[in-house]
């Protein structure tokens, strides 16, 4: 047996005695005797490290033996483990990209600004090759600035008072006359009734990103989109103005909505081009008439107490020219269904109602160049040679939302685990890489961008990893046979470690076995490397995090951030890069089926909401 050591590490608040013995798995009767829980002291933290007596594995929900494969140095790792369980920084990282930098869109400031400041971050812990690797570029650079929406309702106000004309109080007695009477004139009609506008609410609302904004407050009556001819010629002399509320769509979830968005915004731009050739207006469908009449803009509904930002169609292929005309489309925003109902149920009660919109969208003349941020720690041994641990720094960019838990959470899981593996020197045998994609959100075009220039790379990577599922902790991959045993062994060192006192259970990592397959799904940035033949890996959210909530949502904001399922996740990504990096061979390719949706999930767009704000009754022939 290797000469054990003891590390013992001390905090402001806490001590905690580890055992670790070099070059072997750690057995029971090497921490027998020792204390070996520790709760962390800071508000909020639900977790207390554990040092079990040996390391398991955990695959498919069952502890096992721990693999026998070498895989670096033990005393490392329990090293790896202390400096993330007790001097994490992920929440300084997070708040740093989510709060200071806000949310992070492909092309935008915001994502500039976030990756320059990973790029510094990577820099003073000393990882090495940290640079900003360009994958293509967009034709408009977009930046959504202050955003808000009012209702405004009419109340009548009391007429002024004239006695005898319109009181009851007796007009005042009238003067002798000095001269001949002369005839009296007719009493007045009474005064029209003022109206008093008051602010009834403040919506919450989106807008697709690269939409046009609203060139300054923009206030308007609200009238009924008119859907066959005689509607339209009713509302038609009132139209100049006036934002148009658009008929609430069926219950469609996240992606209906955004596509019934982006699908209106098609309509309007196929409609201008029929005229442009030569149509006449007269001859459009009404709803398309409406895109060459004056008004301020289109209300629709989420039908759901989040709105779901996303992008007009043909974002990427913008000119700054198509962008420079404010007449060359109309404003449309999405509100909360609990907006839309207050709306819908005045007009139908017959009120005047009016909206104010502002929305602060600017351009940029491109083309815009975007990037991925890379860094490493060079390998010692074999440093063309990778594993890689990644998230997606980009964000969308909706009204409220910070991009943090999608995927302001899993961009500083991948630096802090950077930051773990510098603090304690590791020193890996193949090259730990660390990327911060961007384009995710519209179609993992960073992780395509890196794929088509590395491919002479591509058979040297023994895996890639990716968090991209949230604020949840990483409770385990997916993977085929050959792999378990590799993927078993990098783990081992995380299982029985981090007990949550909230969810009354260790945050353990489980390997599944998919059979000869690697079974997995395209929604992130490992899909595009398990289609070109390299093993990658989306870590399943484990705990009690509803992701659905802030998905690409206003909500996406620092209180759904939950403190010790990101150490944990910041952890065992250290520890895995590192093990996988030491291991005696790449891991084994296998096949791979994404065809499957995010494992571990509800479909995201129909995971439940907190009860709606109060709302009138809309009016059922509206809504």
């Amino acid at each position: 047996m290797a000469e054990c050591k003891r590390i013992v590490l001390g905090v402001a608040v806490v001590s905690m005695v580890l055992v670790s013995c070099a070059g072997t798995p750690r057995s029971a009767s090497n921490a027998a005797g020792k204390s070996n829980a520790t709760a962390l002291e800071r508000a909020g933290l639900d977790v207390t490290f554990k040092q079990p007596g040996e390391w398991v594995s955990v695959v498919d929900g069952k502890e096992t033996a721990v693999p026998a494969i070498e895989m670096g140095d033990d005393a490392v790792t329990m090293k790896i483990v202390q400096e993330g369980a007790l001097r994490s920084q992920v929440m300084d990282n997070l708040t740093a990209l989510a709060v200071e930098r806000g949310p992070r869109l492909t092309g935008s400031e915001n994502l500039r600004k976030a990756q320059d400041w990973a790029s510094q971050s990577f820099r003073d812990w000393g990882l090495t090759n940290v640079h900003l690797e360009q994958w293509g570029t967009v034709g408009v650079g977009f930046d959504r600035g202050p955003t808000s929406g009012t209702i405004f309702l009419a109340r009548p106000m009391r007429p002024e008072t004239r006695p005898g004309v319109n009181t009851r109080d007796p007009a005042p007695a009238a003067t002798p006359p000095t001269e001949p009477a002369k005839e009296e004139p007719k009493p007045e009609a009474p005064p029209a009734p003022r109206v008093e506008w008051t602010k009834a609410r403040e919506m919450e609302l989106t807008a697709l990103s690269w939409s046009m904004g609203t060139n300054g407050a923009v206030r308007g009556p609200v009238l009924r989109e008119p859907k066959d001819e005689a509607e339209y010629q009713a509302v038609k002399a009132d139209l100049k103005g006036a934002w148009v509320l658009v008929q609430a769509p069926p219950a469609l979830g996240m992606r209906g909505i955004r596509s019934m968005m982006s699908a209106r915004y098609d309509m309007r731009k196929e409609a201008r081009k029929k005229v442009a050739e030569g149509k006449p207006v007269s001859e459009l469908p009404i709803a398309e008439r409406l895109a060459f009449e004056p008004i301020a803009g289109y209300i629709s509904s989420s039908r759901d107490e989040r709105v779901w930002t996303g992008a007009v169609g043909g974002w990427r292929d913008l000119t700054i020219a198509d962008r420079d005309d404010w007449s060359g489309d109309q404003p449309h925003v999405q509100v909360r269904l609990s907006d839309y109902d207050f709306l819908n149920s005045r007009l139908a009660d017959g009120e005047k109602v009016e909206v104010e919109f502002n929305l602060n969208h600017t351009f940029k003349a491109g083309p815009v160049p975007v990037h991925n941020v890379i860094a490493e720690i060079k390998g010692s041994k074999y440093p063309n040679e990778y594993v890689i641990i990644s998230g997606h720094l980009d964000s969308w960019d909706g009204p409220g939302s910070l991009g943090v838990t999608d995927n302001g959470t899993g961009s500083a899981v991948t630096m802090e685990a950077a930051r773990i593996l510098k603090a304690v020197n590791a020193r890996p045998l193949r090259t730990i890489r660390f990327v911060l994609w961007a384009g995710e959100e519209q179609g993992l075009l960073g992780s395509k961008g890196y794929v088509d220039s590395h491919k002479e790379d591509l058979a040297n990577i023994s895996a890639v990893f990716v968090d991209d599922g949230g604020t949840g902790y990483q409770a385990g991959v997916q993977a085929a046979t050959v792999q378990i045993e590799m993927l078993a062994a990098a783990s081992a060192p995380i299982n029985n470690v981090f007990f949550s006192r909230f969810d009354k259970k260790f945050l353990n990592v489980d390997i599944k076995n998919t059979g000869e397959t690697m079974k997995s799904h395209g929604g992130s940035d490992h899909a595009s490397f398990n289609q070109v033949g390299v093993p990658g890996f989306f870590w399943e959210e484990g705990g009690r995090a509803e992701y659905g909530f802030g998905w690409h949502t206003q909500n996406d904001k620092m209180n759904l951030a939950i403190e010790e399922y990101l150490i944990q996740s910041a952890t065992n990504s250290a520890v895995v890069a590192y093990r996988l990096g030491c291991a005696p061979t790449l891991l084994p390719r296998a096949k791979s089926d994404t065809a499957g949706e995010r494992p571990n999930m509800l479909r995201r767009e129909q995971q439940s909401t907190p009860p709606a704000p109060a709302a009138p009754t809309p009016n059922p022939n509206r809504s």
